[in-house]
């Protein structure tokens, strides 16, 4: 057993020491505030507090853990070898930094959690984050420092040294926001596109939309057949998530009452995971939406679903995970930016949320994601599929993962992306595991 010191056990403290200890490293710990008790420990043993006790690893503590509510942090940049690190220590530390409370502060989204200045479209700007600001953000950072915090233990205390025979694991999300572009949708919303088409100039979208509804050409959104057939050539199976939700002046859905999408998310179910994309209107203006949607989709698929993941992004921190929270969801896949590829929490291992309006700990686990179909879409230059080479293999532990989100127009085989696009596509799913394309 791992004995820990500390001269005051809060909720913050408790819950960034189990994940990093237990979550990241597999180490069973205990804490103590007891210095007779800590001194008599014959095992491996860490003291965090103001100054060390005898020969155990000391790590001197910053007020961040011990503190309640959100209050402004001086942040100095220094360096751990090549890694970036804040919450510096002085030099009597074994480690030259407060690993605990600089994880804290990127996991929970600290600076999210405060005043800031949000894009025309309401969203935390990535440009204001520390990690661009410090030039980390497509390091899984939090994963290399306890990487790096682990051989420094193990130089102390070989005992606690695991060795793992493993690969950093990959997972990718498949999100629908609308299942078909021209079929399966009503004569008023075609009409409209046909208008739009028309007023636009664009003539290969008009050809295409009469294309598909002459059925001559298949629907470029309507790929779910391609995704049965190719994944089930694939190491890995995709958790896909849908969007059942009534249009509203928010956003375009496919309606609910389809029985072509009906039948397809069903079909998708005896196959793949399902999670549920939540709609914007939820996340901005109903507080109840989310649970008719979530009722609705249930209902269909007759499973409970604890997967969602939020079509609009992270928009308000607290409000969105409360919302999710408060209707039983279990599990979150939205903790990464739309068009900026990168770890917005600083990890590629799932955490639980931290809430700070409870100082606790909520029973919902988050999976970061590293890019979106539209990030990689941003990207020219390196080639995207580098991007994602690098951050795979840099991940550095067993609880760490590289997770990909991609949309059902991406998988689409008949699709004519510009080139390099094309190829970019190839490469990414090819990267993550399947082989179909060549």
């Amino acid at each position: 057993m791992f004995l820990v010191y500390t001269h005051k056990i809060t909720p913050r403290l408790k819950y960034i020491f189990k994940h990093i200890f237990e979550n990241m490293l597999m180490i069973n710990f205990d804490l103590t505030t007891k210095v007779e008790i800590f001194v008599a420990h014959s095992g491996p043993k860490l003291s965090y507090s103001n100054k060390p006790l005898g020969d155990e690893f000391f790590i001197k503590s910053h007020l961040l853990l011990f503190e309640q509510g959100i209050t402004p942090q001086k942040l100095k940049l220094d360096f751990w070898d090549e890694l970036p690190i804040f919450f510096l220590n002085d030099a009597e530390c074994d480690c030259p930094f407060d690993i605990f409370a600089a994880s804290f502060f990127l996991l929970c989204r600290y600076e999210e959690c405060m005043p800031y200045l949000k894009t025309n479209s309401g969203y935390f700007d990535p440009s204001h984050s520390i990690s661009m600001k410090f030039n980390f953000l497509e390091l899984p950072i939090i994963d290399l420092w306890v990487s790096k915090f682990q051989e420094q233990l193990a130089s102390k205390f070989p005992e606690i040294l695991k060795k793992y025979d493993y690969k950093p694991s990959k997972k990718i999300l498949l999100e629908v926001p609308l299942a078909f572009r021209y079929s399966n949708r009503s004569f008023l919303e075609n009409l409209e596109d046909f208008i739009s088409s028309v007023l636009k100039l664009n003539l290969k979208q008009l050809i295409n939309q009469i294309l598909v509804l002459i059925r001559f050409k298949n629907d470029p959104f309507d790929t779910f057949d391609f995704w049965k057939e190719w994944f089930e050539k694939s190491s890995i199976k995709p958790q896909v998530f849908f969007l059942f939700s009534q249009s509203s002046s928010y956003q375009v859905t496919t309606s609910i009452f389809n029985l072509r999408f009906k039948k397809i998310i069903k079909k998708t179910g005896d196959f793949f995971s399902l999670g549920l994309l939540t709609s914007i209107r939820a996340q901005i203006d109903s507080k109840k939406q989310i649970l008719r949607e979530k009722n609705d989709f249930q209902k269909l698929t007759n499973r409970a679903i604890f997967d969602a993941r939020l079509s609009n992004g992270i928009i308000n921190l607290r409000k969105d995970y409360e919302m999710l929270y408060e209707n039983e969801f279990k599990n979150d896949y939205s903790m990464g930016y739309l068009d900026q590829i990168g770890f917005r929490a600083g990890t590629a291992t799932p955490y639980y949320f931290y809430d700070f309006s409870r100082e606790s700990q909520l029973s919902l686990k988050l999976t970061p994601i590293f890019a979106t179909e539209e990030s990689l879409k941003r990207i020219n230059n390196p080639f995207p599929v580098e991007k994602l080479r690098a951050a795979y293999e840099m991940l550095p532990l067993k609880s760490s993962i590289l997770t990909i989100v991609l949309t059902n127009a991406f998988l689409d085989p008949n699709l004519k992306y510009p080139i390099p696009m094309q190829q970019q596509a190839v490469a990414v799913v090819n990267l993550l595991g399947c082989k179909i394309w060549q």
